[in-house]
């Protein structure tokens, strides 16, 4: 892509419709802050040429500093542009989610994506260019590869959850065989490396979720979605699917005691707005908070391993110790 031709379609883009107007030197500063290298002269020079061949843009009569706008009757349509900011955005959004979305969803963005980088590469700003270098995006938990996911199976499911549409899918569950089935999309749930639909069956009322990188073929119906009343995808998840659920009336004051500085990041990060802490000797530290009780919550506490020792609640200190009884025994055994 040209730079200058880059240059002048953002430059359009921040004219405004009369009776409103700018100045070169408004204009100069804005592509400055886009990242584009140009001096006012510049800026006079390609709005002059660009008046000569776009009747609507226009300039008044003011000696000292010339307003420039569209008139009235130009019918404007959006200039499909990309600015430095807007470029470099895309290009942190392609970076996170290639840890998170499958190939087939990051697929569909890919254009934006290389427009943004070809846009990155034809401004000379050290500021663009180089950000790579700088930004690293660290994942808390084990990456994983993500699930392959029919690209037709996608685009399909994108389009009956937009349209309320029942689609009919040859799926084949984890164990067992390959079945079909119609189904109501309700929701999409990216889940670290998978991605799941929740949908109803037929006509039965119980929401399932399916993993999409599972299924073998997809076509939309003709037929609006049927969606039970009362139904919430948020509502869905904290009654215990995913074993991620949690009930959100339920909350425990947990007290857990932190051992060689495990636990020092949940000073500047908190668990909860009451959360109390009580920094010990040899680097202990000991948290009081209140918090949902999940299977997420124990995950979590899980993670740092005999860096922390769960001292209450009574039933979340007995889980652990069978879990740590368990262990004890997979590996003496």
């Amino acid at each position: 892509m040209s730079l200058i031709f880059l240059r002048q379609l953002t430059m359009l883009r921040h004219i405004p419709r009369l009776p409103n107007k700018t100045t070169t030197l408004n204009l100069t500063k804005i592509l400055a802050e886009k990242g584009f290298e140009v001096t006012q002269r510049t800026t006079q020079r390609d709005l002059k040429a660009l008046s000569s061949i776009l009747p609507g843009l226009q300039v008044d009569d003011e000696k000292d500093y010339p307003g420039w706008s569209w008139s009235k009757e130009t019918k404007l349509k959006d200039i499909p542009t990309m600015d430095g900011n807007m470029a470099l955005t895309f290009q942190l959004v392609d970076h996170f989610l290639k840890e998170i979305f499958p190939p087939s969803v990051i697929g569909q963005l890919k254009p934006y994506f290389d427009s943004a980088e070809n846009i990155l590469t034809a401004i000379d700003n050290q500021g663009y260019s180089h950000w790579q270098e700088k930004v690293r995006i660290l994942p808390r938990t084990q990456p994983l590869i993500p699930a392959t996911i029919e690209e037709n199976v996608i685009s399909i499911i994108y389009e009956a959850l937009f349209k309320g549409l029942q689609i009919r899918a040859r799926y084949r569950p984890r164990y067992g065989d390959e079945a079909e089935y119609d189904l109501h999309p309700l929701g999409l749930i990216f889940r670290e490396s998978v991605v799941y639909l929740v949908a109803t069956i037929w006509d039965y009322h119980d929401p399932r979720h399916l993993a999409l990188h599972r299924f073998k073929h997809c076509e939309l119906l003709d037929k609006n979605v049927t969606i039970q009343d009362g139904f919430d995808l948020d509502k869905y998840l904290a009654a215990g699917s995913f074993e991620y659920g949690e009930n959100e009336n339920e909350t425990i004051k947990l007290k857990a005691l932190f051992f060689d500085h495990a636990g020092h990041h949940l000073l500047e990060t908190p668990l909860s707005l009451d959360q109390k802490s009580s920094e010990l000797n040899d680097g202990q530290l000991q948290i009081e908070a209140t918090v949902k009780n999940s299977a997420q919550l124990s995950w979590w506490l899980m993670g740092f391993g005999d860096g922390v020792e769960v001292l209450a609640p009574k039933e979340l200190r007995e889980e652990f110790e069978e879990i740590a009884e368990n262990l004890l025994e997979i590996y003496q055994g």
